[in-house]
């Protein structure tokens, strides 16, 4: 077995493009390797600003060769009945290369027909792999790619240098005029030179770069960055508390170094998160904090160079972050001389999307949804009723900072500088507040809203967005999601499940999308096209949406299923979660697999029953009818109290309890598909009145895979 070592030696590659071009590099060459029959022991990927580089370890010198049967046509197709090949005989030979009178005829399930049996040879690795790297080359895609040296390769940044060895010999590969060799280039200020790599080995080649200052492992170049950033945080007693941007500067260098920078005490007078966004986003420096978590006055910034010149470094840095924190001083100041309430005449001329306005007509949207919101929580007693003066204020100001300087320059900080202008125009705390939270969550692992102000607002505000979208038809497909509809989704259920609130989807929706202007404000029936497509469209959406969060979560996906497909649906998505926590503890008793078996043979019996109707005692003509009967009515409405104040879990066992037994007792001794339609409609109407007392409310567990499950 022979080890492969490939390098593709660029400029500077930006740091978000590194990783999954080296996850991309791994795919690409395990998928060729098994499509030329090569085996691989184990691929490693890895890089840095100024190279990808994949080592394969255990390669075979060749592929292995194999016998192939080809299928041709029938074999009295093939030959006459003398048994001479005729020209379909000899046409098929021709194409497959061999003799006519080596083709076997076999039996198959159709016949018999002929074959070509044909040995293929193993060809060389190294011969197989100029074209195997060459595609892996052309195949890395990237956010955005450069053209260059003619019109077929497009890269991240040019490509320099190609070393690419199979054991000891060079593989031939050659792209764009660039022929690979044994060499790789050290660091381009510290070292500068031309390194020959002997053979293919991951330990001389990573010690060779080492000593050319260059750290190509990019594990080893974040642990040894995390140490060198500790050590200097560690006098103030604070650490990196930020690792996505530890992983991004560990890919904007080759020699991982950091040193400790400071700023003007003077501009400690900015809000910390415009200075944390100007050191973070601009310019990838890490704050140093106190134990408060306010800031210090000093920042580290990684380097990509020895000690020899920290100094010119330090003051470089120091010079770039004061430049910054310049401009951000004088925006604060700007900014503060007019109100958010003056600001938002102004938001008429910030467009929203096509055929739905600007940010002006937006707020009032939200203001509408907000407000429409709020009443509802109200009354179900889950919002004090002075929250919706406050709710009202803190949508109508919400967007009012888009048209600040501060936001024009660190979009980011939209909603959080909201919040510290209104604090500054004297508005109540609870409203500044709720404007930074009503973007909450911003990504996956964010918080949601902590205030109820900010939930509501912030569930208008997600809901709009939604909303109009899908009017425009501008719908999330496979891996696009341009207007980051699914985490808008994945907020709203969050803040519906985290608050507790009883809300209902379709009225949102219905409420929602009859705000916009195309469906001036009327009844919704006068709409068909809400009531009968986007309502349902959305309301699909968010069941996907529902089905995968829980999934990830850890439940089974028959049982978020079942909860999903229960007659109440999904609708209130607080009752939803209270029905799933509930039946995810019940499917751990003993009794569950009865419960199952009664819910899921009354549903495939009685979903035949005719929907209209209801029991009618005088057609009973057995006497487990009216025992099941007598039963039901016993205790329907036990159970549906049960129901109506959530309590699940004691509502299932309460029904497995009463109808277990009864319901089995009935199916082995009644037979319900008797002729006469009006005793077997009345029976199969008995069985769905029992199946729909859990299942409408509760849990739909036909869709319950319980194979394996004893009953």
């Amino acid at each position: 077995m022979t080890d492969l070592l490939f390098e593709i030696g660029t400029e500077e590659i930006p740091a978000s493009y590194i990783t999954p071009a080296l996850n991309q590099m791994e795919t690409l060459f395990t998928e060729r390797a098994k499509k030329h029959r090569l085996e691989i022991q184990s691929l490693y990927g890895t890089g840095t600003p100024r190279r990808l580089t994949l080592f394969v370890k255990g390669l075979p010198q060749k592929q292995e060769s194999v016998t192939e049967e080809i299928q041709g046509p029938a074999a009295s197709v093939a030959f006459d009945k003398a048994g001479n090949p005729t020209k379909a005989g000899l046409g098929f030979a021709r194409s497959q290369g061999v003799d006519i009178h080596n083709l076997q005829i076999k039996k198959t399930p159709k016949g018999e027909y002929c074959f070509a049996i044909k040995r293929i040879e193993g060809q060389e690795t190294l011969h197989l792999l100029p074209e195997i790297l060459t595609e892996i080359i052309r195949n890395i895609s990237f956010p955005k790619s450069m053209k260059w040296k003619g019109n077929n390769l497009f890269f991240a940044r040019p490509i320099r240098s190609l070393l690419a060895l199979f054991g000891d010999k060079v593989v031939p590969v050659e792209i764009n005029g660039i022929k690979a060799d044994k060499f790789v280039f050290g660091h381009p200020f510290l070292s500068g030179k031309r390194i020959e790599v002997s053979h293919a080995d991951w330990d001389l080649y990573n010690r060779l770069l080492r000593q050319e200052k260059v750290v190509v492992d990019i594990t080893e170049r974040r642990e040894t960055l995390r140490t060198k950033i500790t050590q200097l945080m560690a006098p103030y007693g604070t650490t990196i508390d930020d690792e996505d941007l530890l992983n991004e500067v560990t890919n904007l260098v080759e020699y991982p170094n950091a040193i400790e920078c400071r700023f003007d005490e003077e501009f400690l007078d900015i809000p910390a998160n415009v200075i944390e966004t100007a050191m973070k986003e601009h310019q990838r420096y890490f704050p140093i904090k106190k134990r408060d978590g306010k800031l210090f006055n000093k920042f580290i910034a990684a380097l990509n160079r020895d000690e020899s010149n920290a100094d010119t470094a330090i003051q470089g840095n120091e010079r770039v972050l004061r430049a910054r924190l310049s401009d951000a001083r004088f925006f604060w100041k700007e900014d503060r001389k007019v109100p958010l309430e003056k600001r938002l005449e102004d938001l008429k001329n910030l467009a929203f999307l096509e055929k739905l306005g600007n940010y002006y007509d937006r707020t009032d949207r939200i203001v509408k949804l907000s407000e429409y919101i709020s009443h509802r929580l109200i009354a179900f007693n889950q919002l004090p009723i002075e929250d919706d003066a406050l709710i009202k204020r803190a949508a109508l100001l919400c967007k009012a900072d888009l048209l600040t300087q501060m936001v024009g320059e660190f979009p980011s900080l939209q909603g959080i500088m909201g919040r510290e202008y209104a604090e500054w125009d004297g508005e109540e705390p609870s409203v500044a507040l709720a404007i930074a939270e009503h973007y909450m969550p911003r990504f996956a692992t964010d918080n949601i809203p902590a205030s109820k102000i900010g939930a509501v607002v912030g569930l208008a505000d997600k809901f709009d967005t939604i909303s109009s979208c899908f009017t425009l038809g501008l719908t999330p497909t496979g891996s696009q999601d341009p207007y980051s509809l699914r985490r808008h989704a994945y907020g709203i259920i969050r803040i519906i499940e985290e608050h507790g609130f009883t809300l209902e989807l379709k009225e949102v929706l219905g409420k929602s999308l009859n705000l916009l202007p195309m469906f001036p404000q009327r009844e919704l029936h006068y709409y068909p096209e809400i009531l009968n497509k986007l309502i349902p469209d959305v309301k699909e959406f968010f069941r996907d949406r529902l089905f995968h969060i829980n999934v990830e979560r850890g439940h089974r996906y028959d049982l978020v299923n079942a909860v999903l497909n229960a007659g109440v649906g999904f609708d209130d998505i607080n009752d939803f979660f209270q029905r799933l926590k509930a039946l995810s503890k019940v499917s751990k008793e003993t009794w569950w697999p009865d419960l199952v078996t009664v819910v899921e043979r009354t549903f495939n019996i009685g979903r035949k029953a005719n929907s209209r109707g209801s029991v009618n005692e005088r057609l009973f003509t057995e006497a487990e009818e009216h025992t099941l009967w007598e039963i039901f009515k016993g205790n329907e409405t036990v159970i549906r109290k049960q129901v109506d104040e959530k309590r699940y879990e004691e509502a299932s066992h309460t029904y497995y309890e009463i109808f277990a037994k009864p319901v089995h007792i009935f199916f082995d001794r009644v037979f319900v598909n008797v002729e006469d339609e009006a005793v077997r409609n009345n029976r199969l109407l008995l069985i769905k009145s029992i199946n729909e007392l859990y299942s409408r409310k509760i849990a739909d567990l036909s869709q319950m895979d319980m194979s394996g499950e004893k009953s």
